[in-house]
């Protein structure tokens, strides 16, 4: 039966309901009104204010039940405005009752409803009908009476016991269902607000990986793109930069070349060295055979000065000449030995000064290119100065020698011829002997002269090769190594200014896209959250304040209206009110 019930409730329309029972209302109005009027059906006349409150609180159950039967707490949004059509219906339909209910007892004391008495009936009344009139009227007043204050549950009184015990029954179980829809309500709600973190996190998670995985695509993008942009704008910086290298590696063959040149000449610059050593060891092994020639000179100058003793009255003039030739064979002597020693100090001078040259060339143009210059400037002054000097000892030694041995040889010659007249055997002995000596110093003079010519001669030619070559491989090398340095600089600095442009502005780009994109989320994010935010707000605070109004209205217009009825009715009902109030205060603040 009661599964009947609320299915035939639930498929009400408490806007149909609600026209139906004011509809009623007004119909029992107009009859009553019409029966008063005719003063007819007076039991049913005086019973329509109850009736009228009885359909009004009939009508605020009835709305009561189909919005608490269309209540669903999964579905908040749309069980709110079910559950407040009903209640619109409820008090409605109470206010509806209360209201048509006063108007009616009100019409009833005004003579718009009065039955219309005939004068003569109220003049001719006699004793007997007025004793009638006056028992009926008792007997009104009596049954009125008991239906107020009669002990049947049908009266007045009963009613009024009977509503306010189901007023109570109805608040506590309206409270009990308020708060365990509250309950429902709380817990429906934390339930709704973790799923609605957990969706906000899993669509910001989604929307956070999504952000990611394009950042990602967007950086693979701009970094093909920068392959290919480096491939289209620096093939041909990359192509001159090769050429570059070639040329470079083909400068470094050359020179490469060109030191085995110069280290070729260098060899043969050591090999004339070498035989300058050789020519100047072989003058010294030559020049040994002066001191034994004079050895052999002093013998003979002896046995001559054992002829010469015995002529030595005659020959005193000679004696001067002989200690004129003693004196100057040592003097000789000493000045080849001089001469010798001075060479042999040139020529390890040279050497030295070369071997010393030669090492800071080499290091000096591992060095440095710009000092190559200078250092082979200085060599082949250094070379020249040193070849020229050591040309300049030799020649003036030779040159020396040369005036000594013919000095010499001229003195003896003009003293022997002095003596050519005593002394013809040993004139001619000493003759023979002096040609020969003559011979031998002419000879070894003529062979230094020429050794030391030739070896003075290959010197200055391989200086001057040396020079030349030195020169030119130096100025090869620095106009070569400069061009290639220019080359490379400049294509360096072009490619460092193209790559640092290209990835200042994929940099930029990938900033700026990250930026755009991380702005983008945030938006996105605060967007949604802050719609979320504002809706749910903006729901809860509509359904909140309509709650409020709806529920504060009703229930001050049914509260003053009730207050009318009965003071203790009214005091219940506000209780019931300020409890329910407290109950959704408790509601909105939690």
């Amino acid at each position: 039966m009661s599964s009947f019930l609320e299915g035939l409730l639930r498929g009400l329309n408490p806007e149909a309901v609600t026209s139906v029972i004011i509809f009623i209302m007004i119909a029992v109005f107009i009859a009553s009104s019409v029966l008063a009027k005719k003063n007819k059906a007076v039991e049913f006349v005086h019973y329509t204010p109850t009736l009228l409150t009885t359909l009004g609180i009939f009508g605020t159950f009835v709305g009561i039940v189909i919005g608490l039967l269309d209540f669903d707490h999964t579905k908040i949004d749309v069980s709110i405005s079910l559950l407040l059509s009903g209640l619109k219906t409820a008090f409605i339909t109470s206010l509806a009752g209360m209201l048509s209910s006063l108007l009616f007892k009100s019409l009833l004391t005004t003579p718009l409803l009065r039955p219309k008495f005939q004068s003569d009936d109220v003049i001719s009344a006699s004793p007997e009908q007025i004793l009638s009139a006056m028992q009926s009227q008792v007997k009104e007043t009596q049954a009125l009476k008991e239906a107020i204050v009669g002990n049947d549950e049908s009266t007045l009184f009963g009613l009024l016991k009977l509503m306010r015990s189901d007023m109570n029954d109805n608040a506590k179980l309206a409270k009990q269902l308020s708060v365990e829809n509250a309950e429902k309500q709380f817990e429906s709600f934390a339930v709704f607000s973790d799923k609605l973190w957990i969706k906000l996190q899993d669509f910001a998670d989604t929307l956070s990986k999504s952000a990611t995985e394009q950042v990602i695509e967007a950086l693979k993008q701009v970094i093909t793109d920068f392959n290919n942009n480096l491939t289209e704008q620096f093939g041909e910086n990359f192509k001159q930069l090769n050429a570059a290298v070639i040329k470079l590696v083909d400068w470094q063959e050359n020179y490469k070349q060109q030191l085995e040149h110069m280290h070729t000449q260098y060899e043969h610059g050591v090999q004339a060295i070498t035989l300058t050593e050789s020519s100047v060891a072989n003058i010294s092994e030559q020049s040994k055979a002066i001191p034994q020639t004079m050895n052999d000179l002093q013998l003979v100058m002896e046995v001559n000065q054992h002829q010469i003793s015995e002529l030595e009255n005659h020959l005193e003039a000679f004696k001067d000449i002989r200690d004129r030739a003693v004196e100057a064979v040592p003097e000789i002597r000493q000045q080849v030995e001089n001469t010798v020693t001075e060479i042999t100090k040139a020529v390890g001078v040279a050497s030295a000064h070369y071997e010393k040259v030669v090492a800071e060339s080499d290091v000096f143009i591992k060095e440095t290119l710009t000092a190559t210059d200078n250092l082979i400037d200085n060599f082949v002054k250094k070379s020249e100065q040193s070849v020229s000097l050591v040309a300049e000892k030799l020649i003036e030694s030779s040159e020396t020698i040369g005036k000594n041995i013919d000095f010499a040889g001229t003195e003896f010659t003009n003293n022997t011829a002095r003596t050519n007249g005593s002394l013809q055997t040993a004139s001619d002995h000493l003759q023979s002997q002096t040609e020969l000596i003559k011979q031998h110093l002419n000879d070894a003079v003529i062979d230094l002269n020429n050794n030391m010519r030739e070896m003075i001669a290959t010197l200055v030619d391989d200086a001057k090769s040396m020079t030349t070559t030195l020169s030119d491989a130096n100025k090869s090398l620095v106009t070569d190594t400069n061009s290639a340095r220019v080359a490379f600089v400049d294509s360096n600095e072009k490619l460092q200014k193209q790559m640092q442009t290209m990835l200042e502005e994929a940099a930029s780009q990938q900033v700026k896209q990250a930026q755009r994109t991380f702005d983008a989320m945030e938006e996105q994010i605060k967007q949604q959250v802050g719609l979320t935010g504002e809706a749910v707000e903006k729901q809860v605070g509509v359904i909140d304040q309509a709650m409020q109004q709806e529920i504060n209205r009703v229930m001050n217009e049914m509260g003053t209206s009730l207050a009318q009825i009965a003071g203790q009715f009214t005091r219940d009902y506000k209780n019931l009110t300020l409890a329910m109030q407290k109950i959704v205060k408790e509601q909105v603040s939690a």
